[in-house]
């Protein structure tokens, strides 16, 4: 499974692409919301299975729509905030889900709202997936 973290602050992208990267079968990549926010190109480039978006709560407006353009995209986005942002209008926009980074719990939370994105049965067929051995 590959996911996309994007964050305006590399503090917060390498926070959370930490955290991500003990998450079975997962390769992240990182980007800057910034960069997702003012350009379409960049968006529709954009070839992740999951993204997890950090919102900014000066850039709420241009987040929601990042979160809109990937979801009509067809990418799965886990919005995450700080509790102040009112999850019903992120999950309108089209996010799968919006994780409260203050909860005690986040990181684990986060870690299972990404597994199961991609659905309980493709992760564990990744894990089930038997090796390849020559006949002997």
């Amino acid at each position: 499974m590959t996911v996309l973290v994007a964050a305006r602050d590399i503090r917060v992208r390498r926070a959370l692409s930490g955290l991500l990267e003990l998450v079975d079968q997962c390769a992240v990549g990182v980007a800057d919301t910034a960069r997702l926010g003012s350009d379409a190109d960049v968006v529709a480039d954009v070839l992740a299975d999951v993204v997890v978006l950090a919102l900014d709560r000066g850039h709420t407006a241009q987040d929601l729509r990042v979160i809109e353009r990937l979801a009509l995209r067809g990418c799965t986005v886990i919005a995450v905030c700080s509790g102040t942002t009112r999850n019903s209008v992120v999950l309108a926009a089209g996010a799968e889900a919006c994780l409260d980074e203050e909860d005690p719990g986040f990181a684990d939370h986060l870690a299972e709202t990404v597994r199961s994105a991609c659905g309980p049965s493709a992760a564990a067929g990744r894990r089930r997936r038997p090796v390849d051995r020559p006949d002997g």
